[in-house]
């Protein structure tokens, strides 16, 4: 086969499986969530041995605790987010005075004396963000997502429920031992890599949440809590999304006291956390653990946002890590592999 049609057969590949990505969504992304959680439910399972009463707890059982564990708190974490999003909405117009003397303050600063027509520019911005359209909004995502999760635990009580057969059924699926032998060592690379870096990421983004809601606090700006758990969730999209999760304390900051100043404080103070995190924490309980080049996350990132959304920008590097090791393993594609590591070795 000559390059040019492995060319034209690899983008007709990519293009057909991009296609049903975005057909089968409802039923790939709770099924891929579903395992992802399994690697997450293993690791998990495996680092509770050391508990006390826990730990003596059958395999199977300790994964299942874990999995309740998760879907209760992302329940109970989904119905927190609705309400305060519902008190933030209602309490916007309460803020209107604050948007005129912010508007009048930087007119003064350019030098303009006479007010322009758009003078009710923040009464206009506040009647977009009311509880007619900004709620509805909110209940759409948080309920696609939650529908996302429940559908997803089931599918990994399932997988669970089949985990410890798996090895056998591999190897008389394949019929062949050594080849049965290797396809389970490319799942255990991936349940490695896949559940450490989650377990680690969630770890760090838990210490951030809490550091956010202090500063939260200190500064005094509303609803810090539902912020601070923004902030943490925001921060598992890769660079872009610490930056974009600052952004909202930091305009309620503006809007609340109506003060530049206390938003650039506001600014400075959480942004701190923000680069401890990325520049050294997260390198360090992280590592190199997925191998990912900066350019093959931001691929990936805008990839996979572009087909599911911020499902898909939160699920970025773990779906990329799982394609990368398996393309390794074909001699065709390993190639594509190199490209996408850090350092080229795999």
């Amino acid at each position: 086969m000559s390059r040019l049609a492995m060319v034209t057969y690899s983008v007709a590949l990519m293009i057909m499986v991009g296609w049903l990505l975005i057909v089968g969504q409802s039923i790939m992304l709770p099924v891929l969530v579903g395992i992802i959680a399994v690697y997450i439910l293993t690791t998990a399972a495996d680092a509770m041995v050391s508990i006390p009463v826990i730990g003596r707890l059958p395999r199977i059982w300790r994964r299942l605790l874990v999995l309740l564990a998760i879907t209760a708190a992302f329940l109970l974490l989904a119905s927190f987010i609705t309400t305060n999003a519902a008190s933030i909405s209602a309490a916007l117009p309460q803020y209107t005075e604050n948007f005129d003397a912010l508007q009048l303050r930087f007119l003064d600063f350019l030098g303009v004396k006479e007010t322009p027509q758009w003078a009710n520019f923040g009464e206009r911005i506040l009647d977009l963000l009311d509880a007619t359209t900004l709620m509805p909004a909110a209940v759409a995502t948080i309920s696609n997502g939650g529908s996302v999760i429940v559908a997803a635990a089931l599918y990994a009580v399932f997988i669970l429920a089949e985990l410890d057969s798996l090895p056998n059924k591999t190897q008389r699926a394949m019929g062949n031992p050594e080849q049965a032998t290797h396809t389970l060592e490319i799942a255990r690379q991936i349940n490695e890599k896949i559940g450490s870096y989650l377990a680690a990421k969630t770890l760090v983004n838990i210490i951030l949440a809490f550091v956010s809601y202090a500063i939260l606090i200190m500064l005094g700006i509303s609803h810090p809590a539902f912020w601070a758990i923004i902030i943490g969730l925001l921060n598992y999209i890769p660079y872009i999304g610490s930056v974009i999760a600052v952004v909202f304390p930091v305009t309620v900051s503006l809007i609340q006291f109506a003060s530049f100043g206390h938003a650039a404080v506001a600014l400075v103070t959480l942004m701190i956390p923000q680069i401890a995190v990325g520049y050294y924490i997260e390198p360090k309980f992280l590592g190199r653990s997925v191998n990912l080049s900066p350019f093959t996350v931001l691929l990936s990132l805008a990839i996979w946002t572009a087909l599911w959304g911020m499902m898909g920008a939160i699920l970025a590097v773990p779906l990329t890590a799982m394609v990368m090791i398996i393309l390794a393993e074909i001699p065709n594609t390993r190639f594509i592999a190199v490209m996408m590591s850090e350092r080229g070795d795999l």
